[in-house]
């Protein structure tokens, strides 16, 4: 399949999760204020572009299933597993791309009061108080 019709299943996939719009936007200012406070972090559109898309991604892909099973005890248990695809390559371009540009808006007017917020909750980015910027 093409990366185009990827990244379509999987923006379907996240719809038929019922993964509100609220929420891409909540990913898309999250990974920009992230990039934004890390002094240290890639500052490349195509970097912040796929983080947000692996952030996407994980919210409706994969294989999750449970087994129960008893214990050395006699106990009832449950195991779990959790595996997700690899999430790399154009699919990611496209799947940011996708959801970033309309929320550049919001990224603009809202990005200062959300870091704002963060240093008054967190305090500064780790790497900013143990240089003593901070």
């Amino acid at each position: 399949m093409s990366a185009t019709r990827r990244a379509r299943i999987a923006l379907a996939r996240l719809r038929v999760a019922g993964i509100k719009p609220e929420r891409f936007v909540a990913i898309v200012l999250a990974v920009t204020a992230l990039i934004e406070e890390d002094p240290d972090s890639h500052r490349t559109k195509e970097f912040r572009t796929v983080q947000i898309a692996k952030s996407l991604h994980r919210l409706a892909s994969g294989t999750h299933k449970r087994w129960p099973f008893v214990d050395h005890q006699g106990r009832q248990r449950q195991t779990e597993l959790h595996a997700f695809p690899r999430s790399s390559g154009p699919v990611l371009r496209l799947i940011g791309e996708a959801v970033e540009q309309p929320c550049e808006w919001v990224v603009e007017t809202h990005l200062s009061a959300v870091l704002a917020l963060k240093v008054k909750r967190y305090g500064r980015h780790p790497t900013l108080r143990t240089a003593g910027l901070g």
